[in-house]
């Protein structure tokens, strides 16, 4: 059989295996023809299966690219948001010590007044105790209060 080979037709050309009709197929013939067809038509839905797949994870990936795009400009107008509270956070800071040093200059000289006057002044010593802004290193409610995983998951939804 080393030496015979197939027609385009996919038939026998005469070969030295010692067919005896020249170009007939014997059934062992008939199976190994139908076995390799089947094994060609096998591996094609094999590759059309293999490049659907690949299609699917090219889509995927375009798909994440996008939400990694939409998410990244998200956490960036969040930390874009973050730095101006940040600094009106510090310009409140300042513009409540100033006012906190202010307060303390009235006070004495309400003080000075009120010993040469006789009058009873109501001098304010302290800033509010529950004002969040005049004393911001303090919470003004409990932690209980506010769960932070709640306003994270809050924070993250969009």
């Amino acid at each position: 059989m080393s030496s015979s080979s197939l027609s385009p037709g996919g038939g026998r050309l005469s070969g030295s295996d010692g067919d005896s009709a020249g170009g007939t197929f014997t059934a062992g013939d008939n199976r190994r023809e139908k076995r390799r067809l089947s094994n060609r038509e096998s591996a094609r839905r094999s590759r059309l299966r293999k490049q659907q797949h690949l299609d699917e994870l090219v889509q995927e990936v375009a798909r994440l690219k996008a939400e990694n795009a939409r998410v990244l400009g998200r956490a960036n107008d969040i930390a874009g948001q973050y730095v101006r509270v940040d600094q009106e956070n510090t310009v409140l800071r300042a513009r409540a010590a100033e006012l906190g040093d202010r307060l303390r200059s009235v006070n004495q000289v309400l003080r000075v007044v009120e010993e040469f006057s006789g009058v009873a002044m109501d001098i304010q010593e302290e800033c509010p105790p529950y004002d969040p802004l005049l004393r911001p290193w303090q919470i003004p409610y409990p932690a209980t209060a506010m769960p932070i995983a709640a306003t994270a998951t809050h924070m993250l939804q969009y």
